[in-house]
């Protein structure tokens, strides 16, 4: 089981190429992967998405990368001698056409022979290093993740043994249960027809009344959906939608068996249960 939340920076500098890169991820229902690269990188987002994807299933991740050089590989030439030459052509224009102008700077940046790259730089040959920066930032990310799903674990097994001791507390007073709601029941009848119905035929009916008003079905699928959270929960990863679906399963359970229900001293039981499967949904929103 892991969390979804971790934090990572770090550094590379090697011949002159200095590389950052941090990631931090935080709960989300789906994985969103936000890249952020200085232009010269864009061509790198496809592939770093990959990567992140191949290791994260759920939550936000953002990640930011820096790659800066110190060298003069990709500086630039000034050709003087060509740069005289425009002048010398721009002022034959301007005095032939008696033009009201002279020339200027921003004139001749308008040729690209001019002012020339010596070299561009081919930014793709520094992917090997921000690859290798990048797994060194999701493996610690990682560990970061299963010590916070090993806490959650914890966490998560201490509510669903209160939920069970609950479950057991109800179990034992079904009978009680199911003698109030026939009193009741038998109550209301003979407020509504007196006596003019045989006793015999009167709690035959009550009790049918009875049988569908029992919760053993709603406490059978409520325990069933327990033990099935329970072994999802020693699973390593991907579990936190599987929990989910069960805790929604768990939640309409007790729903209906509340509704039944009318013994004031199980209230208490059924109320703690709802309390603690939305402590569930609370936690497992930190599971990927």
């Amino acid at each position: 089981m892991n969390g979804m939340t971790g934090y990572s920076f770090k550094e590379f500098y090697e011949n002159n190429v200095y590389i950052s890169t941090e990631i931090k991820t935080v709960n989300h229902r789906f994985l969103e992967i936000n890249i952020y690269l200085p232009y010269y990188l864009n061509s790198m987002e496809i592939p770093i998405k990959s990567l992140i994807q191949k290791k994260f299933r759920r939550g936000k991740v953002d990640i930011n990368i820096s790659l800066k050089i110190k060298d003069n590989v990709g500086s630039v030439d000034v050709n003087l001698q060509l740069a005289g030459q425009y002048i010398e052509s721009l002022k034959k224009i301007v005095d032939s056409f008696n033009l009201k102008d002279d020339v200027k700077l921003f004139h001749l940046t308008r040729f690209d022979d001019i002012i020339v790259s010596e070299k561009k730089r081919d930014y793709s040959s520094y992917w090997d290093l921000i690859e290798k920066n990048i797994n060194f930032n999701m493996e610690e990310i990682i560990s970061m993740r299963i010590k916070e799903g090993n806490t959650t674990k914890k966490d998560l097994v201490n509510i669903c043994e209160n939920i069970n001791r609950n479950i057991i507390e109800i179990e034992k007073n079904i009978s009680l249960v199911e003698s109030k709601i026939y009193e009741n029941i038998k109550k209301k009848v003979t407020e509504l027809i007196g006596n003019t119905v045989n006793e015999a035929t009167l709690t035959n009916e009550v009790a049918i009344i009875v049988s569908r008003s029992c919760v053993n079905e709603e406490l059978e699928r409520l325990k069933m959906h327990l033990a099935e959270f329970c072994k999802i929960i020693d699973d390593q990863e991907d579990i936190g939608k599987k929990l989910d679906f069960i805790c929604q399963e768990m939640h309409r359970e007790i729903n209906t068996l509340g509704s039944k229900i009318i013994v004031g001293e199980l209230i208490g039981n059924v109320i703690s249960i709802k309390n603690d499967i939305e402590k569930l949904r609370e936690q497992i929103r930190n599971i990927e």
